[in-house]
């Protein structure tokens, strides 16, 4: 069996966590690599597992994507759904599966295949009960599924199978979409894209606020659409889906995005380089755990999945 390689990769998501605290990222890239072998330390374990961890936002996120997709399916084959088949059919069985996992320890035995949330993970951190939670996600989860049928579906319901963009997930079993710029790998994982007209058209679904982030996850996919799929700047078209308020920001991308984001990617690989043995980003050789500063903000700690690794230090 090939013996798996630490290579350095960039995404949205690394970066943020890099930027708010460097040693999160050391968790997630370094701490955790080999901790599913049977032979990993204690720490290797422990921060592989920790960093499959989700929490109620994340599954939030998952169930809306799950449901409006299986309504744009249902509406290709030419059938009109409703708010609650939709979460009867895509989202019910789905939260369900995983707070019982979650809540049982499931994880335990395989934190990669099982649910693990951080409410339960970190109960004495929540500010809500089980039942306001769960009460709020799906009232939420049903505005968004709502807002999805009355206000996107119409837009996008003439685009044919043929026509969409094959898009690697994460919970496919192989490598989540990426694609490489400059010798290292960037992760790039759309919610949604096709092609019509000549012209590619990429949705996200956002279940929550907007962020100033949310653009650059905008312009990176335009930049996957340009580099892997060869579609010219010029027609390149993305579409941010604020499902909760059923606003959508949809804009044609230009050169000045493709630098833009292109020089933002160029900074924060020199910035997470620094934090490299020799700066090297060929080898990913990482310095010691105890040159990745951490944050050290209570209330931000108190809210990442690595708490009970820095926890410890903090005290």
């Amino acid at each position: 069996m090939t013996e798996l390689i630490n290579t350095f990769s960039w995404s949205i998501s690394a970066a943020e966590d890099f930027a708010e605290c460097h040693r999160r990222r050391y968790w997630a890239k370094y701490a955790m690599w080999n901790g599913w072998k049977e032979h990993a330390t204690e720490l290797q374990r422990t921060a592989y597992r920790l960093n499959k961890m989700e929490n109620r936002f994340t599954l939030q996120g998952n169930a809306v994507e799950k449901a409006v997709m299986w309504a744009l399916c249902q509406k290709q084959e030419g059938k009109d759904v409703t708010v609650d088949q939709a979460y009867t059919a895509a989202v019910r069985p789905f939260l369900n599966q995983c707070w019982q996992e979650s809540r049982n320890k499931k994880w335990e035995s395989n934190p990669k295949k099982f649910c693990c949330l951080q409410e339960h993970y970190y109960p004495e951190y929540s500010k809500q009960t089980e039942l306001d939670m769960t009460t709020q996600m799906i009232e939420r989860i049903k505005l968004c599924i709502s807002n999805f049928i009355q206000k996107v579906l119409p837009r996008i319901k003439e685009v044919r199978k043929d026509e969409e963009v094959e898009i690697t997930t994460v919970d496919s079993g192989r490598d989540p979409e990426s694609f490489p710029l400059e010798g290292f790998k960037i992760y790039a994982i759309p919610d949604y894209a096709y092609r019509k007209h000549g012209q590619m058209h990429i949705h996200d679904w956002k279940s929550g606020k907007s962020k100033q982030t949310h653009n650059d996850q905008m312009a990176l996919y335009g930049l996957w659409a340009n580099v892997k799929h060869k579609v010219p700047v010029g027609d390149i078209h993305v579409h941010l889906e604020y499902l909760k308020s059923g606003e959508v920001q949809s804009t044609k991308l230009t050169q000045n995005e493709f630098e833009r984001i292109t020089q933002l990617i160029h900074e924060s690989v020199s910035d997470m380089a620094e934090y490299l043995a020799g700066g090297d980003i060929q080898q990913n050789a990482p310095l010691p755990m105890e040159d990745w500063e951490m944050v050290a903000t209570l209330n931000t700690c108190k809210r990442c999945k690595f708490y009970e690794l820095c926890k410890p230090e903090l005290e």
